[in-house]
């Protein structure tokens, strides 16, 4: 595996934990979950990866947005999240 794709796997899988300790019907702010995630992964994510990391994510239907009338991008994890992560 080249380490590029190593990081994609755990910028994603970073992003999967942190929702995962999030209580249930809670929607994690995007901001906050890139700022854990910048301190859990060295170097820090850059946006674009950040970017790539949600678009993955939620086209594998393991994370759901909705953005408030402010237009912040909330996330929380799917049933199909908690299963993959728990697989790996």
């Amino acid at each position: 595996m080249t380490n590029t794709k190593k990081r994609e796997r755990t910028v994603r899988r970073t992003l999967l934990e942190d929702l995962s300790n999030t209580p249930r019907g809670y929607m994690q702010p995007q901001e906050a979950l890139e700022a854990s995630a910048r301190l859990a992964v060295c170097p820090p994510p850059t946006d674009e990866e950040f970017d790539a990391a949600f678009r993955r994510l939620e086209a594998d239907a393991m994370i759901h947005c909705e953005v408030d009338a402010l237009g912040v991008k909330r996330w929380c994890i799917t049933a199909i999240g908690r299963a993959a992560l728990a697989e790996s």
